[in-house]
């Protein structure tokens, strides 16, 4: 997205209508999808880009798929329900989402970041969709973020169900450190017989052992033991 073209505007109207909301206030829109590089490039600087819109949205992202998740598994506990919104607000299904939406085709990026394949990259187009929920609150409301919500998660969450727990446990421990401005984990991992044992640890201290067939399956256990530890 540069400037104001007519390819533009037709891969904006296209995002809002897949967002089923078009914006009152079409800068709110604009700042969403506006890279620090480009803001930079502006000369208006870092608070014309998607950051602070991001900061809200990432709030309003997790409380509706928090909403969400109570609302679908009336049966599991505050630990299980963390494990799941982790995945589902994860980094990789945000951008996965984002793309489904076209927002990746509308993000503007500086030119060392358009070289750089930023529009491809995970953390960006997830960072902007996270921008979108933001301007999405203050344009149109709760309603419109809870409407949105359930139209891109309700029916991947109960499709998957709780398969995703096991799916990948590595990934939920690491973004909820990350979320909480915590250490990354770190994997012991050896071959004991024909299986694999692992142990993870957290700030130096271990929290989670699990064993598999696979190294990867033995951090995977270990991984989701140490979820559970969390809970």
């Amino acid at each position: 997205m540069t400037g104001r073209s007519s390819h533009n505007e037709q891969a904006l109207d296209a995002l809002q209508s897949n967002l089923s909301h078009f914006f009152r206030d079409a800068s709110l829109l604009r700042q969403a999808l506006t890279h620090p590089s480009a803001a930079a490039e502006d000369g208006q600087g870092r608070l014309m880009s998607y950051e602070r819109l991001e900061f809200l949205g990432d709030a309003v992202l997790h409380f509706h798929i928090a909403e969400l998740l109570y609302d679908l598994f009336p049966r599991e506990d505050e630990g299980v329900l963390s494990r799941l919104r982790a995945y589902w607000a994860s980094e990789g299904v945000q951008a996965e989402t984002a793309r489904s939406l076209g927002v990746d085709g509308c993000i503007r990026l500086g030119a060392g970041e358009s070289r750089d394949g930023g529009a491809r990259k995970d953390r960006i187009v997830a960072s902007a969709l996270e921008a979108l929920f933001g301007a999405l609150y203050l344009d149109g409301g709760q309603r419109a973020c809870t409407r949105l919500v359930k139209a891109l998660w309700r029916e991947p969450i109960r499709r998957r169900g709780l398969e995703v727990l096991a799916a990948d446990a590595k990934t939920a421990l690491q973004e909820l450190r990350q979320r909480r401005g915590q250490t990354l984990p770190e994997y012991k991992t050896a071959p004991s017989g024909e299986r694999f044992e692992s142990s993870v640890c957290l700030d130096g201290k271990p929290v989670g052992q699990g064993e598999g067939p696979t190294r990867k399956a033995a951090e995977q256990a270990a991984a989701r033991a140490a979820l559970a530890a969390l809970a």
